[in-house]
């Protein structure tokens, strides 16, 4: 179940001023112990200790390939690859690294069954009747007809 809260634009001069909108808000964050932990309640033989070993070594190989320019695809999940943020240059020959390349950041494309498309398909929205960044999002309480897909 997907949790969203309602927003107001509170923007002046936006043409979308006033106008109310949903974000998702996270129920709660898991980190690599939680999910293995998830993982070897699933039914496989694998323990904890084994998934959070192999997960660790996925992130840490995931970090290098990206680094060293590849991209890398989970199937069904994402691929992950390097992007940057530059400040435009006049002229080509005006371009440095230094003064021009001002970030380097990861990027992730969903891929297979995690696209946009089977996302909202799957989807079960709430509005979530708590929010507190870093916290948790309820359930909702509202009266409007519940849970709905988009």
């Amino acid at each position: 179940m997907l949790h969203y809260r309602l927003l107001q634009n509170k923007m002046a001069g936006s043409e979308n001023y006033g106008k109310w909108y949903a974000m998702a808000t996270v129920n709660e964050t898991y980190d690599l112990e939680k999910l293995a932990e998830h993982m070897a309640n699933h039914h496989t033989p694998y323990s904890k200790g084994a998934i959070m070993g192999v997960l660790t070594d996925m992130v840490n190989c995931i970090h290098e390939l990206v680094l060293d320019g590849n991209a890398v695809k989970i199937p069904n999940l994402a691929i992950f690859s390097a992007g940057l943020t530059t400040k435009l240059a006049k002229t080509r020959k005006d371009f440095t690294v230094t003064e021009n390349i001002k970030s380097v950041r990861l990027r992730s494309r969903s891929t297979g069954n995690f696209t946009r498309a089977e996302l909202t398909s799957a989807a079960q929205m709430q509005e979530a009747s708590v929010y507190a960044p870093g916290g948790t999002a309820g359930q909702s309480s509202s009266t409007d007809g519940g849970t709905t897909k988009p």
